[in-house]
C-alpha cells in the first residue's frame, strides 16, 4: 500500500493508506483543475483532503457499493458543479483509499 494520512490519534481512530494509483488520480485532478481554473486547486485538494480525514474516525460514513463490491465504500465530496468520489475499503483498522475521481470523468 502506499502513503499514510496521519496515525493513531485515539482508540477510535482509523489509519488511512492509499494505494499507489491515487497519487495519479490526485495529479490528473490537479492537472485538469489547473487548466479550467487555476485558483480553484488548492480548494479542490483541501477539500479532499477533509474528506479523507472525515474517515478516521467515522469509516463508515461513505455509501456502500452493491454485492460483487462488498466491502468497498464510496465517500462523495462535494466541489463546484459535481464533486469528487473516494473509493476505499476497509481492511482491520486501516481505510485503504482505492481511487478518487470527478463526477464528471467517465470513470471507473
Amino acid at each position: 500500500m502506499g502513503g499514510f494520512v496521519g496515525g493513531r490519534m485515539g482508540e477510535n481512530t482509523t489509519t488511512i493508506a492509499w494505494l499507489p494509483e491515487v497519487i495519479d488520480d490526485l495529479v490528473r485532478l490537479r492537472d485538469f483543475i489547473r487548466v479550467k481554473n487555476p485558483a480553484a486547486v488548492k480548494k479542490a485538494a483541501e477539500r479532499i483532503t477533509s474528506a479523507i480525514l472525515i474517515l478516521q474516525n467515522n469509516p463508515e460514513v461513505g455509501r456502500p457499493l452493491f454485492e460483487d463490491m462488498a466491502g468497498f465504500r464510496d465517500l462523495i465530496v462535494p466541489f463546484g458543479q459535481g464533486g469528487y468520489v473516494i473509493r476505499y475499503r476497509m481492511h482491520a483498522t486501516t481505510c485503504v483509499i482505492i481511487r478518487i475521481w470527478h463526477t464528471k470523468e467517465d470513470f471507473p
